[in-house]
Parts: structure tokens; C-alpha cells; sequence
């Protein structure tokens, strides 16, 4: 059909307003959970002090306090080793008098922990103190933390060749139930490395969703809208930050929090029963019927195929995989389209290196973690849509080279601000250097997204 008809007809059905909100509604509302759950780590594995269980003092009835003080070398606030004391012994005799021998008597060695206890006063009960991710298993709950992230590498390579093959309706919908599903049943593991699967699969089911609700908005909308409207889609972002740091606060345990963040994902059967197919994508694969349906009828559409091309002789695997590489590496077929992919792909992996460090790095200031992350959730709104109406007035060069700077020289800065108590960054002078390098930066983030989508 004429791509010009398909253009004006998508450009009428836009004029309804109510339907546009409707479709930004369906594809956007998904990814509040994507930032939650990228997040959700920050409380999910809150690392709590920590020091060695010492079974016959915790039998003797000693108090926490007085089995670090006997214990632990140096009162430190997480420590993998205690003193080789006979604690047989010390049980049968009182705090004090046991304190009195501790400071008398030469020091025994040092020797690792084979259990621990943890402090679970500040931080409720966490992966990090259900499964002891301490000392020799940190690298599991490192592992737990990228989890998601390793996840979204995947989805992000897989589902948008998916959606190319199969629909992106078909791809959303599945990666809707994926990301629920996962979600829900990461709360119920009884192993970290179940969790660390069940992550993977999160950040898999959260790729898709984006993925397919981020080309379906744009593809059926025309481009007086898809700039506008791809800015309020990443609003989503900024409501998963302010939602994360609240359920967090109304929840005692891990569990309790990963079902908070993930129970109101059973609400995505609205957005998979309502949300269209791509009209672009239909046509594209001749299922002109459905897209017709989908535009409204009452639009003039030609569907009439003028020419009949013989049917494609069938491909094997490896003639695909073949002609995809083909398709692939035309990326890099001239001199200036190598140089813009690589400047795009360059300011994306700065932009998603730093939006997640500053996100997450409150355990480093001197601030509460829950009002830090819903700050930034919040100062991300006027940063998503500043550039709006900065590229109308000054064009997308001078906008990027601006903000770049801009954000650039305020998280510098954070580098030499004096630090506070217990060496973290003091928050009178960090917060604002924070809030404002988190808006100009997501801003440059969302300049970089439009150049790279023009």
C-alpha cells in the first residue's frame, strides 16, 4: 500500500487525544517496574553489620552487644573473623567476669567465621542475612545485584529481532507475563542462586516489555507526536523511583518487598488485552485486514497489491543467520554512519553507567536512602521533559554539548566535597550537586534518545 495513506491515516487517528493517552498509557505503565526492580536491590540486599555466631554464647543467653565485644577483633561493624577463644568455657561464667579475663589475657589468634549473626534492628531481614551473601559468598550477592542488568543485556539483543519476526504485540505479551510471573516467584525462593536466576529472568521479561511497548507507541504514532510522546514514556522511570523507596519503607522483610514490587504486575493483563498491534508492522507483513481495524475503518486505505511477486524460496538457518550478519554490519557501512553509531552507542553506555550510580549510591551519603532514591525519582520528571523545549529553541547540538557539560561537572565535583561522619558525603553539600546533575543529565540522556531515534 501507499506508506504515504498509512501516514495520514495514523496522523487522524492521533488527533484523538483521549486514544493517544489511552496507547501512551498501555506501553509506558509497564516500565514503572523496570526501574523498580533494577533498583530494588539497593533494599532487597541492604548489607547489615555483621559478626561471627558464636553458639555457646548465644546459648548462655549473651546479648549481641556482649558476644561482638568478646569475638570480634576490633568491635568492627561487619567482620569474617573472631578470636579462637574456648567459648565452652567462657559460657559458664557472667559477662563481666568474662570481659575482665578478655582484657587480661594475650590475644588468641583469629580464625574465619562459620556462621554469622547479623543486626537486623536498621535493616529488616535481607538476601544478605537470610543466605549469609558475607565474606566468601559476597560475589554471590554481587552476582544478585547485576542479575537483572545481565538479564536486560539478553532481552535487549533477543526481543527486538523477535518483534521484527513475530509482532511486537505477541513479544509484549509474553514478556508481560515473563516479567510478572518471575517477579512474583523470586519471592519465594529458598536459594540465592534461585534468586539470582529468577533475576536474570526479571531483567529478560523487562527488556521485552520496553522493548515492544517503546516501538509500538512510536509506530503508531506520526512525528508531530513521537518526540512529546516518547519523553512522557520514560516518566514511567521516574514513578518506579518514587514507588520503590515507599514500599520499601512499609515492608519488614526482603520478601515482603519483592512481592509489593511485583503483585501489582498482574495488572499488565489490561495492558496486553488493550494494547494494539504495530499497524506498521501489519502492513509490512500483509495482514493489511487487522491493521485496518486497528486505524478505524472509517479511513481510506488502498490495500490493493498491484504486483504479485513469486513466492521466496525457503531459507535455511544458516542462510538467516547469514543474511542477519549482512543487515547487521550495513551499520558500519560508511565513514559517517560508523561515527554517529558509535558517538549514540558511546553516550548510551555513560548514560545507563551513571544513571544507576548515582540512583543507588545514597549508602555513600550522609542522607536517609528512602527520601534520596524518591528524590531522584522526582527531579527526573522536569529532566525528561526539559528537553522539549530546549531542542525547539537551540537545536540538538547546543542542547547535548550543554547539558553533558553540565552534568559532567557536577557529579566531578561530588569528588572533592568534604566528608561528613563515617566518611560519607556529607548532605549539605551533596544533594543539590546530586539532584542537579541527576536532571540535567537524565536530560542529556533523553537528547541522546530522540538523536539516536531520528
Amino acid at each position: 500500500m501507499d506508506p504515504v495513506k498509512l501516514e495520514n491515516a495514523l496522523e487522524k487517528k492521533c488527533e484523538n487525544y483521549a486514544w493517544l493517552m489511552w496507547i501512551l498509557f498501555l506501553s509506558a505503565s509497564p516500565i514503572i517496574f523496570n526501574t523498580v526492580h533494577l533498583a530494588s536491590y539497593t533494599f532487597l540486599g541492604r548489607n547489615p553489620s555483621f559478626f561471627c555466631n558464636i553458639p555457646e554464647l548465644v546459648e548462655a543467653n549473651w546479648t549481641k552487644e556482649q558476644i561482638r565485644e568478646i569475638s570480634n577483633p576490633g568491635l568492627k561493624k561487619q567482620s569474617c573473623v573472631q578470636y579462637a577463644w574456648n567459648y565452652s568455657l567462657l559460657k559458664d561464667v557472667d559477662f563481666n567476669e568474662a570481659l575482665n579475663y578478655f582484657n587480661v589475657q594475650k590475644k588468641p589468634d583469629v580464625v574465619k567465621c562459620k556462621s554469622f549473626i547479623f543486626d537486623e534492628e536498621v535493616f529488616h531481614q535481607t538476601v544478605i542475612s537470610e543466605w549469609n551473601l558475607v565474606c566468601d559468598d559476597n560475589s554471590l550477592s554481587l552476582t544478585a545485584q547485576g542479575a537483572v542488568a545481565m538479564g536486560k543485556f539478553g532481552g535487549a539483543v533477543t526481543f527486538g529481532l523477535l518483534g521484527d519476526r513475530f509482532g511486537r504485540k505477541k513479544i509484549f505479551v509474553f514478556s508481560c507475563l515473563l516479567y510478572a510471573t518471575s517477579s512474583i516467584a523470586a519471592a519465594f525462593v529458598n536459594s540465592s542462586v534461585m534468586f539470582i536466576i529468577f533475576r536474570i529472568l526479571i531483567g529478560l521479561g523487562g527488556a521485552g516489555v520496553l522493548e515492544a511497548g517503546y516501538t509500538i507507541l512510536l509506530e503508531l504514532t506520526v512525528k508531530n507526536y513521537r518526540a512529546c510522546l516518547g519523553n512522557m514514556f520514560n516518566l514511567g522511570f521516574s514513578l518506579g523511583m518514587i514507588y520503590l523507596p515507599l514500599a520499601a519503607y512499609f515492608t519488614n522483610t526482603w520478601r515482603e518487598l519483592q512481592l509489593a514490587i511485583s503483585v501489582p504486575m498482574v495488572l499488565f493483563v489490561i495492558n496486553c488485552w488493550f494494547l494494539p498491534e504495530s499497524p506498521r508492522w501489519l502492513v509490512t507483513n500483509g495482514n493489511f485486514e487487522k491493521a485496518v481495524e486497528i486505524i478505524g475503518k472509517e479511513h481510506e486505505l488502498d490495500f490493493k497489491v498491484t504486483t504479485h511477486c513469486p513466492p521466496e524460496k525457503s531459507q535455511s538457518f544458516l542462510d538467516k543467520i547469514v543474511i542477519f550478519w549482512n543487515h547487521y554490519f550495513e551499520l558500519f557501512s560508511t565513514l559517517d554512519l560508523t561515527k554517529r553509531l558509535l558517538i549514540c552507542s558511546y553516550a548510551w553506555f555513560i548514560g545507563n553507567l551513571y544513571y544507576f550510580a548515582i540512583a543507588l549510591n545514597g549508602s555513600n551519603i550522609d542522607v536517609n536512602e528512602y527520601l534520596y532514591m524518591g528524590l531522584n525519582g522526582l527531579i527526573e520528571m522536569p529532566g525528561y521533559l526539559l528537553p522539549i523545549l530546549l531542542l525547539k529553541y537551540f537545536g540538538r547540538k547546543i542542547t547535548g554539548i550543554s547539558l553533558w557539560l553540565i552534568a559532567g561537572v557536577t557529579l566531578l565535583a561530588t569528588i572533592v566535597l568534604p566528608k561528613g561522619t563515617e566518611g560519607l558525603v556529607d548532605a549539605n553539600y551533596s544533594v543539590w550537586l546530586a539532584c542537579t546533575h541527576r536532571c540535567t543529565f537524565i536530560a542529556a540522556f533523553t537528547r541522546n534518545q530522540r538523536y539516536s531515534n531520528a
